[in-house]
């Protein structure tokens, strides 16, 4: 599964200024609730929750922070790519500058679990990282989530 099946190239976020997890959720929450306030507050407070659980930093500087929720109809996902790397308590104690966010409705576990595994499996290929890294705004980025092993 390409990852442009699901990452739409508006969902795409480049020289994301933010200094902490905190306020990284908190720019997260802001760009899927819009301006609903309770449901910005509901993704914050799962995303947290989840965190609890164990660091979503998978490594290599990456993080993929993923949650349900009850409020959505449709599994919803973000890539940033941060100015400055950030503390997200990764086992490797690398600091994090590339993040996958998901969202998905309570009732849809098979897709959060296919959304997350085409990340992961995508992210495990260092060439792949160390290209994302390279690319420079979002219509390189959606182009390449589309073909990221032509060039």
């Amino acid at each position: 599964m390409k990852l442009v099946e699901f990452i739409a190239l508006d969902s795409i976020f480049v020289d994301v200024d933010v200094d902490s997890k905190k306020n990284l959720f908190k720019l997260v929450s802001n760009v899927f609730a819009k301006d609903d306030l309770e449901e910005s507050s509901k993704i914050i407070e799962k995303l947290n929750e989840r965190e609890r659980l164990g660091s979503t930093g998978v490594g290599n500087g990456i993080a993929i922070p993923h949650s349900k929720i009850s409020l959505i109809n449709k599994t919803k996902v973000l890539f940033l790519k941060l100015k400055s790397a950030i503390d997200f308590s990764a086992q490797d104690k690398k600091y994090v500058d590339l993040v996958f966010v998901i969202l998905a409705p309570k009732n849809c576990q098979a897709e959060h679990l296919l959304v997350l595994s085409s990340i992961s499996s995508f992210v495990k290929n260092k060439s792949f990282v160390q290209k994302l890294r390279k690319l420079k705004n979002s219509k390189e980025i959606y182009k390449f989530f589309g073909k990221p092993n032509e060039d």
